[in-house]
């Protein structure tokens, strides 16, 4: 079953939320990978992945952490 974007929000909450930063979830229908995920600190936000569902955003961005760049 497909993440929501309020799971997605929340997932991205408990990776990366913490004391100075906060995680996000957003869709962007104009991007060829419209699903993100990061995180937002002091107004800067980082995108940590990007992917065509949210499963695939959060795949992306473990694969990113370890050093291996896989799309979608």
């Amino acid at each position: 079953m497909a993440l929501t974007i309020f799971q997605a929000e929340a997932e991205a909450k408990w990776r990366w939320g913490g004391l100075l930063g906060r995680g996000f979830a957003r869709y962007s229908q104009a991007l060829r990978l419209p699903f993100e995920v990061g995180t937002r600190r002091f107004g800067a936000i980082k995108i940590r992945g990007r992917g065509v569902s949210w499963e695939g955003a959060f795949r992306n961005a473990e694969s990113l952490k370890n050093g291996v760049a896989v799309s979608g």
